[in-house]
């Protein structure tokens, strides 16, 4: 295992506008910079920057409010009702039944298994919401075989997105999409006694919540991160539901 691992944020990326194509901006700003990639980097995309290029903003003033939604705002009458029908709708629901309410806290879990607070939407003005990216895995594909059509370097790449917890205050960052990194990683070993023993960790969440440290939150205008020196096996048909339980 490499002892030594670098984060780093990638410069020169400008504000981020629908119809802006976000991996050749993140691949002039790799090859305009003199930034030399090693095979294995891991890029760390935050989640909004994709989904403004791929005009996931949504107007409030279009939804039609459900007696679901009116009946969860009399509870947090913090959240606009519109907001919390988008957030019933992300779940593929239309009832309460894949939300967990507690308190002034509100999470989803969407189709895929994926749980997050507010089922990752985000109000970003009064009338407008902003929806995660419609298949993140694809996102980061995306990205990843550009990179590697322009500098001949396979990355790996994480779409990471904010995520609150109902137990702590404030938020950290976690991977909503995948390409290249395996999101689990995998230990095996055999005590002195003879006893094998196999442990996972979510290694995607670790490498996301590392690049949080400088990705910061929404306004720092730092959505990409170079992550140097983490070992893992470079497979292009990972997904993010590798990671996750199967949702019942």
């Amino acid at each position: 295992m490499n002892h030594k691992i670098t984060i780093e944020s990638l410069e020169n990326i400008p504000h981020i506008e629908n119809g802006h194509n976000l991996e050749s901006i993140i691949s002039e700003a790799i090859t305009g910079s003199g930034l030399l990639l090693q095979e294995n980097d891991i890029l760390c995309v935050a989640s909004k920057v994709v989904s403004i290029t791929e005009n996931r903003k949504l107007k409030l003033s279009t939804i039609k409010v459900s007696e679901t939604a009116t009946k969860i705002h009399e509870k947090l009458a913090r959240k606009d009702p519109r907001t919390i029908q988008v957030i019933i709708d992300q779940t593929g629901k239309n009832d309460d039944s894949r939300l967990e309410i507690n308190g002034s806290y509100i999470g989803g879990w969407l189709p895929n298994g994926l749980k997050l607070t507010s089922s990752g939407v985000d109000k970003i003005d009064e009338d407008t919401v902003i929806l995660l990216p419609e298949n993140p895995d694809e996102s980061a594909k995306r990205i990843g075989q550009h990179i590697l059509a322009v500098t001949g370097t396979n990355v790996g790449v994480i779409i990471t997105d904010s995520d609150g917890r109902v137990d702590k205050k404030g938020a950290t960052q976690l991977a909503i999409g995948v390409y290249g990194v395996p999101p689990l990683r995998v230990s095996e070993s055999v005590s002195d006694d003879g006893k094998f023993s196999k442990s996972e960790e979510t290694l995607c969440d670790m490498l996301a919540a590392s690049a949080a440290l400088i990705m910061g939150q929404r306004g720092t205008n730092k959505p990409v991160v170079l992550i140097r020196g983490v070992e893992y096996k470079f497979n292009p048909s990972v997904k993010i539901t590798d990671a996750l339980n199967e949702l019942k």
